[in-house]
């Protein structure tokens, strides 16, 4: 019974984001699914259950389109924007910081919670140091970064699309479509996809089924220089599982929050994109990038979530991955040992406190 509920919630979603595509709305597949999800769990049933595999097919979809966009020329254009890189990503992990103390005096948490739950875009780490920080509320961390990409999946497209050019940053405008170009030469890119996908998973990278195939994609391009551009329909199916997942994550949040708590975390995520768009507004006095770019590089939210928005805004897929990855690489390399230090160092004065007392 669980599957044909599956079944029919498809076809809503289906239906229902293709009504909002005919009326021109922004993603139309990523909110028609999210929609339709969060309408046919709380009123029509929640039984019914959405396998894992289907929203790993929606990451290698993504992984494969962001692999695309790598080229030696957007590597060449990366190597002349590393300061700017650097900066977004270090003033945005600095933002969310300082309204960790904000959103504690809210919600009135732990500081241990707060910061844990206040970087942006590192979703599993922070988990996983909540579940080892004694002092912190694992379902509070957990329920807040969760949040925070499903209002960066609501906003940031909102945002962006006011100053959207679209197509004029497109993804790979000189690429013909997968299905149009693709080659028995191609099938090493099939059998690459599933073995670097288990090395990252082995080396407990985040998000392996979506940097598994863009790493692929992008040695493809890399040795061979015949790119393509993953089609439109498989961009489509991208976002209706993600849009599925989020509707499904909405409603689960929706049963396990009060309204106090409610309300701190969307002030709290709205200060964040907020506060992004000010900084935003700053660099684009001293770049050439567009608002759209900008802003999708620097926005505070899951790789796959800002890479769909992208896609559909014809924005600089390349360029917006690049920034992600990075901070992706140095939440994990600096910023997240940084903070463990710290609330460690932070719990043992606090036990020498207590003891000498």
């Amino acid at each position: 019974m669980k599957y044909l509920n599956l079944l029919f919630l498809f076809l809503a979603a289906i239906v229902l984001s293709a009504l909002l595509q005919w009326i021109g709305m922004v993603l139309p597949w990523l909110f028609g699914a999210m929609v339709a999800t969060v309408l046919f769990h709380r009123l029509v049933t929640s039984h019914f259950h959405y396998p894992k595999w289907l929203g790993n097919v929606g990451l290698v979809i993504i992984g494969a389109e962001i692999g695309s966009a790598f080229t030696l020329q957007t590597f060449r254009d990366m190597a002349d924007d590393y300061i700017n890189i650097i900066l977004i990503s270090l003033l945005i992990i600095i933002l969310s910081l300082i309204l960790a103390r904000f959103f504690m005096r809210m919600t009135g948490c732990t500081m241990e919670t707060a910061v844990l739950a206040s970087v942006p875009g590192a979703l599993s780490q922070m988990i996983v140091m909540a579940e080892e920080e004694k002092r912190a509320d694992l379902l509070l961390v957990t329920l807040t970064q969760m949040s925070r990409i499903v209002l960066v999946v609501i906003f940031v497209p909102l945002i962006a699309s006011f100053a959207a050019d679209r197509g004029t940053g497109a993804l790979n405008e000189a690429a013909a479509p997968l299905l149009s170009v693709m080659t028995w030469d191609m099938l090493w890119i099939v059998a690459a996809i599933p073995i670097v996908i288990l090395i990252l998973a082995k080396l407990k990278f985040p998000v392996p089924f979506m940097m598994g195939p863009m790493l692929a994609v992008l040695g493809w391009n890399m040795v061979t220089d015949y790119t393509f551009s993953v089609n439109t329909e498989f961009m489509y199916a991208a976002q209706l599982f993600f849009g599925i997942r989020i509707g499904f994550q909405i409603s689960t949040l929706v049963t396990q929050l009060n309204s106090r708590l409610i309300a701190a975390m969307i002030i709290q995520n709205i200060l964040v994109i907020a506060g992004t768009m000010g900084l935003v507004m700053l660099f684009l006095l001293v770049t050439d990038h567009n608002f759209t770019d900008l802003f999708l590089s620097a926005a505070p939210g899951g790789i796959g979530q800002i890479i769909i928005v992208a896609v559909d805004m014809g924005a600089n897929t390349a360029m917006i991955s690049s920034y992600h990855i990075f901070r992706i690489f140095f939440i994990l390399l600096i910023v997240a040992p940084a903070i463990n230090y710290f609330l460690r160092r932070n719990r043992r004065r606090r036990e020498h406190a207590e003891d000498g007392t």
